[in-house]
């Protein structure tokens, strides 16, 4: 299922940028040559997608998830893949208690400490479910000790906290 997902979104990403490429192409003697000359945010995102899915059409080289993390929106799909990331990189621990979810990942979740639009890896935290649950800023997250993956959580990792 991942690879024809990645192959679904690799041909969306290529016909995304070949469609807004031919948009923004220059044209002779109008007043929207010097529009195209402009990088958009849209510009961005699009080269960002075929940096990921299509690392043949982009003039600059596929960057390593293993040295720097993906750099997607967070309203995009590819927050999973960001969050793995970085939960790879503080080895599946809760950065506030310590607590090491190696056997049972689904535990740990990435935090932002400054709220979903800051994505970058300073502004997150690897939390397990109960610390997560505790977290006041920069909204109260008490409303996580109502469901069942808190409480499962809690009834196997109470004693170890």
């Amino acid at each position: 299922m991942r690879k024809f997902l990645n192959v679904f979104l690799g041909e969306l990403a290529n016909n995304l940028v070949n469609r807004h490429t031919k948009r923004h192409s220059k044209r002779k003697n109008t007043s929207k040559t010097f529009r195209a000359e402009r990088t958009t945010p849209l510009d961005k995102q699009l080269q960002e997608l075929a940096e990921v899915f299509l690392p043949n059409k982009s003039p600059t080289q596929r960057k390593s998830h293993n040295t720097e993390p993906p750099t997607l929106p967070q309203g995009n799909e590819y927050w999973a893949e960001l969050s793995i990331w970085y939960r790879e990189q503080k080895r599946w621990t809760c950065e506030q208690c310590h607590l090491n979810l190696r056997k049972n990942k689904q535990y740990l979740d990435t935090h932002h400490m400054l709220g979903r639009g800051h994505n970058s890896p300073e502004h997150l935290m690897a939390l397990c479910v109960g610390c997560h649950a505790e977290q006041k800023t920069p909204s109260d997250h008490s409303f996580m000790k109502n469901s069942k993956r808190y409480w499962k959580f809690m009834r196997t990792y109470r004693k170890r906290r």
